[in-house]
């Protein structure tokens, strides 16, 4: 009997153990609502404001002050209950007080940097960033990338930066015949926090193959006065169709209830297709607990007779249901 103690005591302090070392989590967000799209009709959604998705994430102890990390995550869809294959990340890389490195496909410096500055959400449909093009996420190539090596700093003093490549052999290769006009880019990202104020910066290289001007670089700013908050975005990409553009958003927090609103606009563009479009967003999040919350919102385009979004609509409105697990 006091043999057997001992064992069980003994396995259960190396299942102690191996827990401390390694863990896996897993973790998702479901949306669901009823929606109409720009020149739809209403009909049931998923992912209106936040992307419906599950994901597995993971940290194995190293020792020393370092951790194997993974990250595995793919969108779904609450209609039909279709899943991406890990079509959001899919990653491995390492981490420790030099900071963290990773291998695969992920969000950009970008992404990670500028996100804070959109108040409703990159994901949200409302968004009049994302509607213009000027999406504070990904403007700049995209708010994800394959193949991407990046690396984000510890944060000092409030500071933190990321940095990321993506070699031109890990694009698609041109036919047969084709020039190749695959070319490596880069992102590089800088970020500060200190009590209400946020600032951000990102620069992009080589984002679009074969385009003569490839570079871009987004500025934000957001600080939290207490009973509002504002923000601001500039991003300039000459390289796509997205050109010059800023936005501007408030956000007033009313208990669990927060209401806002935000603009945006296209200054200039390459091929005039957008310049001038203006869009707006109003809406209104009420927390039913830390991770649950209802939604409602609208966005409206005044597009200046341009064929943005590839339709004929000017607005678009949501409302629904986010929940976090």
């Amino acid at each position: 009997m006091k043999k057997s103690l001992i064992a069980l005591t003994v396995l259960g302090s190396v299942a102690t153990i191996a827990s401390a070392q390694s863990n896996v989590t897993l973790y998702g967000r479901a949306d669901g609502g009823l929606g109409k799209a720009f020149g739809g009709k209403a009909q049931m959604t998923s992912s209106y404001k936040e992307t419906s998705m599950l994901g597995l994430r993971g940290r194995e102890d190293l020792g020393g002050g370092r951790v194997a990390i993974f990250n595995f995550e793919q969108e779904v869809d609450l209609k039909t209950g279709a899943g991406g294959s890990w079509n959001r990340a899919a990653y491995v890389g390492m981490g420790g007080g030099f900071g963290e490195f990773s291998m695969g496909r992920r969000t950009t410096p970008q992404s990670d940097t500028m996100g804070v500055f959109d108040l409703n959400g990159t994901a949200n449909a409302t968004s009049a960033l994302k509607n213009l093009g000027l999406r504070a996420d990904g403007s700049l190539g995209g708010n994800r990338a394959n193949s991407q090596f990046m690396y984000t700093s510890p944060t000092m003093s409030g500071f933190q930066a990321r940095a990321s490549v993506v070699l031109k052999e890990n694009k698609t290769a041109p036919a047969a015949g084709a020039a190749d006009t695959r070319k490596t880019s880069y992102q590089l990202a800088a970020s500060y926090k200190s009590g209400p104020l946020n600032l951000g910066i990102v620069v992009a290289s080589k984002m679009a193959e074969g385009s003569a001007d490839r570079t871009g670089f987004a500025l934000g700013a957001r600080y939290d006065f207490g009973s509002f908050i504002v923000s601001g975005l500039y991003t300039q990409d000459e390289s796509r169709t997205t050109g010059k553009g800023f936005g501007l958003g408030v956000a007033v927090p009313l208990g669990a209830l927060t209401v806002g609103a935000q603009v945006a606009r296209v200054t200039s563009n390459p091929s005039a297709t957008r310049e001038g479009a203006t869009a707006i967003e109003l809406f209104a999040n009420y927390k039913l607990s830390k991770r649950t919350l209802l939604y409602a919102g609208y966005g409206g385009l005044n597009k200046e007779g341009k064929a943005i979004n590839g339709t004929t609509g000017s607005n678009t409105f949501g409302v629904g249901m986010v929940h976090r697990f």
